[in-house]
């Protein structure tokens, strides 16, 4: 029983502990990358009774993108020590002998929302979307202002050493083709030729090289009714590149919840970009945005595909894996009406 195990293991991190317990452990829908899990906690500690929730997020059996559950920790423990809204880590756990499969625990935060549906239709957050739109900025330019260096985080993402500042487009260009080159179960021309375009069209090199979220938009992030943004969520792409990535990611069409033109369902482009380049002291090259949308729509894609192929070979029953498979063809109409095919 997953309950249950998930106690064995929290009593072995708080020896002091007495009488622990775990309580209304519930699945959080979404996670399609990490199953993620809400529970409460109660103990008594040196006479005092502890009541605490938590959230645990644990390697799923198969998933849209294999990500490395170290680096998201990693980055969300750093990026808080400087003031960057996220949850508190508590333990990462990679021996499989607790949960068949490596997770980590971090603090639950209360009286929030991130559905996206909710957020922007529901009377509590409409009337704060003016507040929400600008923290969704200030936040932003803040994760772009963390001096990477100096926390160590030279090596994140994989790469060994960050990019050349003439090197971040051609970089993720290499990542997300072999992402397709080794998922793809079908020729996917449109894809393809996007990669070709990209290789043609790549942007100047990036202002500066930045700590990338690599999925920041609406549904990432917890809200309350004020229109504070408590945490930024889903740090599992995180990366060094140019800032502009973020900045395109959250506003391609996928994210514009409302069906508009509206960023994130919060503010029209114009204030966005008007918005990020006083938080944050860097330009928005338009051409630039243009190429770096076009690549968030193969990166959509060729993480659909993952999950395809997922489903293909038996490793997940979800169902979602197979129907986001099905979203491809309105990404590929996407991508040429962006190359201005």
């Amino acid at each position: 029983m997953l309950e249950q195990r998930i106690e064995e293991y929290l009593k072995t991190k708080q020896p002091r502990a007495e009488g622990l317990t775990v309580s209304n452990l519930v699945r959080i829908p979404g996670g399609a990358s990490r199953e993620t899990w809400s529970f409460d906690a109660r103990w008594n500690e040196q006479g005092k009774d502890v009541s605490r929730g938590f959230v645990l997020r644990r390697d799923p059996d198969a998933s849209l993108l294999d990500t490395d559950r170290d680096v998201e920790f990693r980055a969300m423990a750093v990026v808080r020590s400087q003031g960057v809204p996220v949850p508190e880590m508590h333990w990462l756990e990679t021996d499989r002998r607790w949960l068949e499969r490596p997770f980590f625990v971090m603090e639950r935060i209360e009286g929030c929302e991130t559905s996206p549906q909710k957020l922007l239709y529901d009377p509590t957050y409409v009337r704060v979307h003016p507040q929400i739109a600008a923290a969704f900025v200030d936040i932003l330019a803040r994760i772009h202002a963390v001096d990477w260096r100096a926390l160590g985080l030279s090596a994140i993402g994989g790469l060994g050493a960050p990019p050349d500042p003439d090197r971040c487009a051609e970089t993720e260009i290499a990542k997300w083709q072999s992402v397709v080159d080794q998922e793809a179960l079908e020729p996917q021309p449109v894809l393809r030729a996007a990669f070709s375009w990209l290789r043609r069209n790549q942007p100047p090199p990036a202002q500066r090289v930045v700590l990338v979220h690599a999925d920041y938009r609406t549904g990432n992030f917890l809200c309350n009714a004020q229109g504070e943004i408590k945490a930024m969520l889903d740090w599992e792409m995180v990366h060094l590149g140019d800032p502009l990535e973020d900045v395109a990611w959250a506003c391609i069409r996928p994210w514009r919840w409302s069906g508009d033109e509206r960023i994130g369902g919060l503010m029209e482009r114009s204030e966005f970009y008007r918005r990020y380049e006083e938080a944050s002291g860097l330009k928005v090259n338009e051409e630039a945005i243009r190429f770096w949308e076009v690549l968030g729509n193969l990166k959509l894609a060729a993480i659909f595909l993952t999950g395809g192929r997922s489903f293909c070979q038996g490793r997940t029953a979800s169902i979602i894996m197979a129907v986001l498979a099905r979203n491809i063809g309105r990404l590929e109409m996407e991508i040429m009406d962006l190359m201005g095919v």
